[in-house]
């Protein structure tokens, strides 16, 4: 039987819900980035080509039989050549977990106001870390899970996928940005790569046993963070226009997209170029807080009324607003004594502006 529910029984129902991702709101740390960094040789490179590998042929080739978000399936079998397990796993995230500011706090804040959710491609062995650090249980987190202990290889094969590692490094890294649905012609180091990665990650690998943990695998990309929002939807019977999502990953567009044009809170929080373009706020900022004071009103009174704070932000207006919650809105102008965060709303007419800020303030911020 379900659960007796007070709440409920009184006819006192949330009509709002709040999804979010890790990296740029809740966390400064790829997780999985760090995997590569500090088990790999030259892992960290190896990642940032598989990465850009994986967006070239989910957004500008555009490949029907791709998916965004496929690096933690891609990164999984030379992670094992190196000699990952689960336990060096669950440990190193732990030692490279990175917090944003008043994550924590802003977080308990959320989850003591409207049902709330996290998303994220990260490994289940960085998830349980974050889970420990914020106080939050872990089914309230949908994550990449994989086992590296259940699966074996031998020394001949963890050598010809270490060599193939080297390979991929060797390569020149493509260092140009490409515009949402706009097709470019690739350059001579961009064709190199994708040819290199075809073949390692689409025959050599395919033709081995590691191939099985890429199968075993179950990424958390583009696609799952889309069906996880449906699902929601259907659990939770809360439309798309009682929902806020705060993302910032290039796997954050197609909620990102659905939240916004369905009427809710598509905010892009320290966000990615692709992110900016699909949100409706963006934040730019170095404090976690300006998320949860944006969410209340969102909870509080619709988004009309985030737009209408967002176009009068300024700390003169916002001291003198009667807020529901004047103790968080205090914390907010506490934590950005000399300049607010930047807050914007997105329309077509600056939304290269605020995607190319957003974009250079995400690198500098995050590892």
């Amino acid at each position: 039987m379900d659960e007796f529910d007070p709440a409920a029984e009184l006819g006192l129902i949330h009509d709002k819900q709040l999804v979010c991702s890790c990296k740029g709101f809740l966390q400064l740390d790829n997780s999985s980035r760090c995997l590569c960094e500090r088990f790999v040789h030259n892992g960290d490179k190896l990642y940032d080509m598989i990465a850009r590998y994986d967006d070239i042929v989910s957004y500008v080739l555009n490949r029907s039989e791709v998916r965004s978000g496929d690096t933690v399936r891609f990164i999984a079998p030379f992670l094992k050549a190196f000699g990952m397990t689960d336990y060096a796993a669950m440990e190193h995230s732990g030692r490279c977990l990175k917090l944003m500011p008043e994550a924590k706090k802003v977080l308990k804040h959320l989850t003591d106001t409207l049902p709330t959710f996290i998303v994220t491609s990260s490994y289940e062995h960085a998830v349980l870390n974050l889970c420990n650090e914020l106080d939050i249980p872990r089914e309230m987190v949908d994550c990449s899970e994989i086992a590296f202990d259940d699966f074996e290889m031998s020394r001949q094969e963890a050598k010809a996928i270490r060599e193939m590692a080297g390979m991929i490094t060797n390569l020149k890294l493509p260092r140009r940005e490409y515009e949402l649905n706009v097709p470019v012609k690739l350059h001579q180091d961009e064709v190199d790569m994708v040819m290199t990665l075809d073949e390692i990650l689409n025959e050599r690998l395919r033709d081995m046993q590691a191939s099985e943990i890429m199968t075993q695998c179950r990424p958390i990309g583009t696609n799952e963070k889309a069906h996880f929002l449906i699902s929601l939807r259907k659990r939770t019977q809360i439309d798309f226009e009682g929902t806020a999502f705060i993302g910032g990953d290039i796997t954050d567009i197609h909620l990102l997209d659905v939240i916004r044009d369905g009427g809710g809170l598509a905010m892009s929080f320290n966000g990615c170029d692709f992110a900016v373009r699909k949100s409706n706020i963006a934040v730019l900022s170095r404090d976690c807080t300006v998320a949860a004071v944006l969410v209340q009103e969102f909870y509080n009174e619709g988004i009309e009324a985030v737009l209408d704070l967002v176009e009068n932000w300024d700390r003169k207006t916002l001291e003198k607003k009667d807020f529901p919650d004047p103790y968080l809105m205090s914390a907010m102008l506490a934590s950005n004594p000399k300049k607010l965060p930047e807050v914007h709303i997105v329309n077509k007419d600056n939304a290269d502006e605020i995607a190319k800020k957003s974009t250079d303030y995400r690198k500098k911020l995050l590892r």
